[in-house]
């Protein structure tokens, strides 16, 4: 990739992500939710194994002491709880509670409909999708 083709790129990838965050912060503030506490959130899949705070942090790319803070907050507000993980209990997970789930299907309602994704069609989704993952996978 040139310098000039790879700057744009880059440039490109840096305005989307402004976009998408400047439109996030308008469901955020709906939902009464800073971003560190809405990534956790986006992190804690329902319908996936559950994530060990250690994972989370890692996912994050941030200390798991920021973790601990975040369960913390969320636990109190009634999202999420820590319970042992399924297969290790030795291993502390955190999962969404009922109210949880709830927060986490509207904030991603929010961000899927004002996402400048959102114009593209379901194969562009999954061509971007595709690029994304590969340039993810080689860094």
């Amino acid at each position: 990739m040139s310098q000039e083709l790879a700057a744009s790129v880059l440039n490109q990838t840096m305005s989307l992500a402004g976009q998408i965050s400047g439109r996030m912060q308008e469901a955020l503030d709906r939902l009464d939710l800073t971003g560190p506490l809405a990534n956790v959130l986006w992190l804690l899949r329902p319908d996936a194994e559950p994530l060990s705070l250690r994972k989370i942090a890692g996912l994050l790319h941030c200390d798991p002491s920021n973790v601990t803070l975040l369960s913390t907050k969320l636990e109190q507000r009634g999202l999420a709880e820590r319970r042992p993980h399924p297969h290790d209990g030795r291993v502390r997970t955190l999962v969404l509670t009922e109210a949880g789930e709830d927060v986490r299907h509207r904030l991603l309602g929010a961000v899927m409909r004002n996402s400048p994704l959102a114009g593209l069609t379901l194969e562009e989704q999954r061509q971007l999708h595709g690029l994304l993952a590969k340039a993810i996978d080689t860094a």
